[in-house]
């Protein structure tokens, strides 16, 4: 790899505008002959914005691929701009997404609120509807026995008026408790 020691971007023009000079770091040490090398960006290959070139002086290993090869810096910026987009819409899709887990959670959250409440309503209304089946069973055995009861009063008036009508000696019919006695006159 090409190690440049101590580059400094001279005042140019590139693209429409004036490159700033980029003053050496630190860091950085002498070269080995105690001279800067000044070097100047051939802007003539590659049109560079202002803001890729702030990013090629504020790289110096990105800054020496653009002395040796400007179309490979600037696709190694396209990528960057790229990756960074890429970034960006993962940041805003993990939103989203969590956004979506909140509200999700909270509407599970009401859900099974609800779901506890009909559960309960469910359990009250099979609740009083046992008691109304008990109820009209009750009423149907009752209206049973009334049927039948009916039914057998019937009967007796019936058996009794032929009784009554077979007694030409003029006997009285008494009735008790549904036990019918005959007086059949004095004994």
């Amino acid at each position: 790899m090409l190690k440049l020691p101590n580059v400094i971007f001279m005042g140019s023009k590139c693209g429409g505008e004036e490159l700033p000079m980029r003053p050496p770091s630190p860091s950085q040490g002498n070269s080995t002959d105690g001279n800067l090398v000044k070097l100047r960006l051939d802007c003539s290959k590659v049109d560079f914005s202002g803001a890729e070139l702030k990013k090629i002086m504020g790289n110096e290993k990105l800054a020496e691929i653009a002395l040796v090869d400007p179309k490979r810096a600037k696709r190694i910026l396209a990528n960057r701009q790229s990756a960074a987009r890429s970034k960006e819409r993962k940041v805003r899709y993990m939103a989203e997404l969590e956004h979506k887990v909140h509200t999700l959670q909270t509407e599970t959250t009401t859900l099974s609120h609800l779901l506890t409440l009909l559960q309960r309503d469910s359990a009250e209304l099979t609740s009083r509807n046992n008691e109304l089946k008990l109820r009209i069973q009750a009423m149907e055995q009752e209206a049973q026995f009334r049927d039948a009861l009916k039914e057998a009063l019937t009967l007796e008036v019936h058996r009794l008026q032929l009784l009554g009508t077979a007694e030409p000696s003029g006997g009285k019919v008494f009735f008790s408790s549904l036990c019918f006695v005959r007086d059949s006159g004095p004994n």
